[in-house]
């Protein structure tokens, strides 16, 4: 039980700590406007440059509906454009505005600011452990989620023997 409590109490002490990320004042509103699929929707064409529709689709782990909606959204405010392949009018491919283009350099402007904070104020050895750290966190977190539903069933699961008399 001590453990669960000393998790929670790190958890909390973090979040408040890193709170400040949250508000619009602080990053001037740079992601906080955009819904989870259109931030992955915009650093994937960011990324490729110019994708299609089912790439969009594959990339955020939704139906090609879904995909449809999103780039729909970001088009309407202006960030991503559509354009039909001059050689075949079927295939349409996602590209960034120029506006898009603007707003994305801002916003890796104001990460690499903060990227080269950071890895400057600490040593090789600290830049190295740091990365091992978060590989080692990324990797408990994408464990399957199933497995440790099972796990938790398992336990729920075990048959307690009676002795009749």
């Amino acid at each position: 039980m001590e453990e669960k409590r000393t998790i929670e109490t790190l958890f909390f002490q973090y979040i408040d700590q890193v709170k400040f990320l949250f508000f619009p004042e602080e990053w001037g509103s740079m992601f906080l406007d955009y819904s989870k699929n259109e931030i992955f929707t915009l650093l994937l064409v960011y990324r490729e440059k110019s994708v299609n529709m089912t790439r969009i689709a594959e990339y955020m782990q939704a139906p090609l509906n879904t995909a449809t909606g999103v780039v729909a959204r970001l088009e309407k405010r202006g960030m991503l454009k559509r354009e039909r392949s001059p050689y075949d009018k079927r295939v349409v491919t996602i590209e960034l505005t120029n506006e898009g283009k603007e707003f994305f350099q801002k916003v890796m402007d104001e990460l690499s600011y903060y990227g080269e904070e950071i890895f400057s104020s600490l040593t090789p050895e600290e830049t190295e452990t740091a990365f091992k750290v978060i590989d080692k966190v990324m990797t408990i977190l994408r464990t399957d989620p199933g497995k440790r539903a099972e796990e938790k069933e398992k336990k729920q699961k075990r048959v307690k023997k009676i002795t009749i008399e």
